[in-house]
């Protein structure tokens, strides 16, 4: 597949005006206003925009206006446009955004198989576990006991919005006073769904 890098001009807003030429001096001649912003683009997709223009023509005469050569009530209405539409056209960053989200799955998965290398089944008192709820948010809870496949935890109070820093959440006083009860099936099946983010063992455990 080749792949194109190049630039491209977009024609994103058209408009005629009213006005005298400066060329043929036509009273209330059509002067026609086009805007355009120039974009680079990856194999058709756009990544950035890079620049803003236009141009301004009298379709009497078809003679290519300058800004400063328009009457000024003209050049008024060609500011307000100009500032109204000044933010360039959010298509035109698509590329750049696939680019970040491919990076952001990336990073997650790198974080995920960096963290999770330490086996369920070796998890053991003060062991953390950092999760991912039914609904997106990310939080942790950490193992008090351990009796064969079941483990006593404490959730921590705590949730976040995405999964970078979840050992931040780590702090004693995040933590619920409320035991619970989970098994080692449990756990398996949280790993299945994807939801076990990481695993940050107890210094007790570390030798």
């Amino acid at each position: 597949m080749m792949v194109i890098v190049g630039t491209t001009t977009h024609l994103r807003y058209q408009s005629t005006l009213q006005g005298k030429c400066p060329y043929c001096e036509v009273n209330n001649s059509n002067l026609e206003l086009q805007l355009y912003c120039d974009y680079t683009h990856l194999t058709l997709i756009p990544l950035f925009p890079v620049k803003r223009h236009g141009s301004i023509h009298c379709t009497a005469c078809n003679a290519l206006i300058a800004y400063e050569e328009l009457p000024q009530d003209c050049k008024t209405t060609v500011d307000a446009i100009a500032y109204q539409k000044r933010h360039f056209p959010i298509w035109t960053f698509t590329g750049s955004l696939l680019i970040l989200l491919s990076l952001s799955i990336f990073i997650k998965n790198w974080y995920v198989k960096s963290h999770t290398d330490y086996p369920l089944e070796q998890l053991q008192k003060g062991d953390v576990v950092f999760y991912e709820t039914e609904k997106g948010y990310y939080s942790s809870f950490k193992i008090l006991e351990r009796k064969g496949p079941t483990f006593k935890v404490v959730h921590n109070t705590y949730i976040q919005n995405t999964f970078f820093d979840l050992e931040d959440l780590n702090e004693p006083s995040n933590y619920s006073k409320q035991k619970e009860t989970l098994t080692l099936s449990d756990l398996n099946t949280m790993e299945t769904k994807g939801y076990i983010e990481g695993i940050e063992k107890s210094k007790l455990n570390s030798f």
